[in-house]
């Protein structure tokens, strides 16, 4: 993988079914090599799925990170049991057999029973359980049964003409758009990929922030300096003056690099990883389409 390839994986993050021409004229390169470069990507297992669910804001769920070191013997075990929850959506593994589960809950009640669960199948004796902070933003109304069927019909397949959307679930292309772009501009709808961290050297940090430090910038200047190859950086509603930096990194010695820069950044503290493989599961969020 290179640069372009990130680009590429960051722009289909943000929206999978973006074409391949807006793409092309991204990268600035023809639309026949872009169409190229993604269909690598998924020969090569790096893109495992295209994929479409309701958001966030449109369910108001709440989405969950909980992490630590396990005393398992097999990781493998751990994150197929773990799979079988209903709100587990992916299993990581990094180095020092430090193990990730991300979720997402219908609603903060749930937090405890499914917290002790994590741990206790995980064998984590002392998890970080994060409440993931996702942007409020107000909804103009909620999704229709029609916004349902037609979130359904491109669940796992996100890139699906529109012309195959709309006889799939019996409306014109016109109003199958419609719907679409619309749930796209008020924020109801996630479009997006799934990847495999096996496939490409993915590097994490934890960084434990200075009391009162402003998160935002820190957040701003990150994405600035480290552009394209900055894959997530996550904050906590529950754990002030912490980030999860995710990038990236086509070396070792680009980690090592990236490390450094950190800690003359002056954070506090400064742990990092490097992701082995993941493993995505279906959630009650993909069984509630399945009902629709």
């Amino acid at each position: 993988m290179d640069e372009t390839d990130f680009v590429i994986l960051k722009k289909l993050m943000e929206n999978s079914r973006v074409t391949f021409r807006e793409l092309a004229e991204t990268i600035g390169m023809s639309v026949s090599s872009t169409h190229k470069r993604i269909n690598k990507l998924v020969d090569d297992g790096v893109i495992k799925s295209f994929f479409v669910r309701p958001s966030a804001l449109a369910l108001k769920y709440l989405p969950v990170l909980i992490y630590g070191t396990s005393t398992a013997k097999s990781l493998d075990s751990v994150s197929k049991e773990l799979g079988q929850h209903e709100c587990v959506e992916n299993v990581a593994i990094a180095t020092g057999k430090i193990v990730f589960v991300s979720g997402i809950l219908r609603d903060l009640s749930e937090l405890q029973d499914y917290s002790t669960f994590v741990s206790k199948t995980a064998q984590i004796s002392e998890p970080f359980v994060g409440i993931i902070n996702i942007p409020y933003i107000t909804s103009p109304e909620p999704l229709t049964t029609i916004d349902y069927r037609i979130l359904k019909a491109l669940n796992k397949d996100a890139r699906k003409p529109i012309t195959d959307v709309a006889d799939e679930v019996g409306l014109t292309a016109k109003t199958v758009k419609k719907r679409l772009d619309r749930m796209l501009e008020n924020y109801l709808v996630e479009i997006s990929i799934q990847m495999e961290a096996e496939y490409n050297l993915v590097t994490g940090f934890h960084i434990s922030l200075k009391e009162g430090a402003n998160i935002d910038k820190i957040v701003q200047g990150l994405n600035e300096k480290y552009g394209q190859t900055v894959i997530y950086i996550l904050n906590y509603s529950n754990v002030p003056n912490f980030l999860s930096f995710y990038i990236w990194t086509t070396t070792l010695q680009d980690s090592q690099k990236i490390n450094k820069e950190l800690h003359d950044m002056g954070f506090t503290d400064i742990i990092p990883f490097i992701f082995l493989n993941s493993n995505f599961y279906d959630t009650w969020v993909e069984q509630l389409l399945r009902t629709k």
